[in-house]
């Protein structure tokens, strides 16, 4: 589907509900609801950005910059151009609906127009809801600006055990989740800037070379898959503009495989000690590096 291809790093969802902006010309009405998610979208597809990211709560602007943001909404059209030959100024905003209107809070929904673009349902439907925050209609779901998560940075959130030190595969050994076969060949820790992008200041990348191979079955592939933990126990997801060939979203067909580089931004200081694969949701997560062991 095509919300699908704009999930590449940002989930970008084509429903988004509502917009902040700071021209403070929307009104705590639901008419005023209608204008900001109007605004929102146009900033999406072929408009300024910058309204767009406007669009979330301040809470989530601070987990992401609008140059993170920025990196991640070009990814995410180079997807769609890639899968459909359209961009996001393709797409075209023909209404905005609005439901379960409260004072200071409603859900909001797009109806597009994308014309014969593949993949795009113009049936699906997604509501969203948004609340009134500093003078301004805002999405309080950072979800759809990247899982909740700094993207392109850090996510700071405790998941696994830490494992314990000397106890799981070293790079290079094999590793069998969710019908498929990882192997870690390498990790470069720091790893060097890229040619358009860099960690932000505090902050230094970490790249590991994998490769995934099918099974039995048919599995996907992506980077969103991998994490890398450090020892207080937090994980933090990968992040764009790292080493190239990236390990990249795809299907794999049993014995096929992909090889790939993926780059995760760390704390300065982290002291990484694992790497994590989700191959098999809801189950937990597989160790496939144990980064204390050299």
């Amino acid at each position: 589907m095509l919300r699908a291809l704009l999930i590449p790093g940002l989930a970008i969802a084509l429903v988004f509900g509502a917009c902040g902006g700071d021209d403070g010309g929307d009104g705590k009405n639901e008419k005023g609801l209608e204008k900001a998610v109007e605004r929102a979208a146009k900033g999406m597809f072929g408009g300024d950005l910058r309204d767009t990211y406007d669009a979330y709560s301040k809470e989530c602007r601070e987990q992401a910059s609008f140059e993170q943001f920025k990196a991640g909404m070009v990814l995410a059209e180079a997807f769609m151009e890639a899968f459909t030959g359209a961009g996001l100024d393709d797409i075209e905003v023909k209404e905005v609906k609005t439901r379960n209107f409260d004072g200071d809070k409603g859900e909001a929904l797009l109806v597009l127009d994308a014309g014969d673009i593949e993949g795009f349902d113009a049936s699906e439907e997604e509501w969203h809801e948004w609340v009134w925050e500093d003078g301004a209609w805002v999405q309080p779901d950072c979800s759809d600006m990247g899982g909740g998560s700094d993207a392109g940075g850090a996510s700071e959130t405790r998941t696994q055990e830490v494992p314990k030190p000397g106890s799981g595969p070293t790079i290079g050994t094999p590793v069998e989740a969710g019908g498929s076969r990882y192997t870690v060949h390498s990790v470069v820790d720091p790893a060097p800037k890229g040619e358009f992008f860099e960690p932000k200041e505090g902050n230094r990348w970490i790249t590991i070379e994998v490769t995934q191979e099918a099974l039995s079955k048919k599995v996907s592939g992506s980077s969103f898959d991998f994490s890398v933990q450090d020892k207080d126990g937090f994980i933090y997801d990968f992040t764009f503009g790292g080493k190239e060939p990236e390990f990249t979203m795809m299907d794999l067909g049993p014995g096929q495989r992909q090889r790939g580089f993926i780059t995760f931004e760390v704390p300065e200081k982290a002291e990484l000690v694992a790497v994590w694969v989700d191959a098999d949701w809801p189950d937990p997560q597989t160790l496939l590096t144990d980064l204390t062991r050299k």
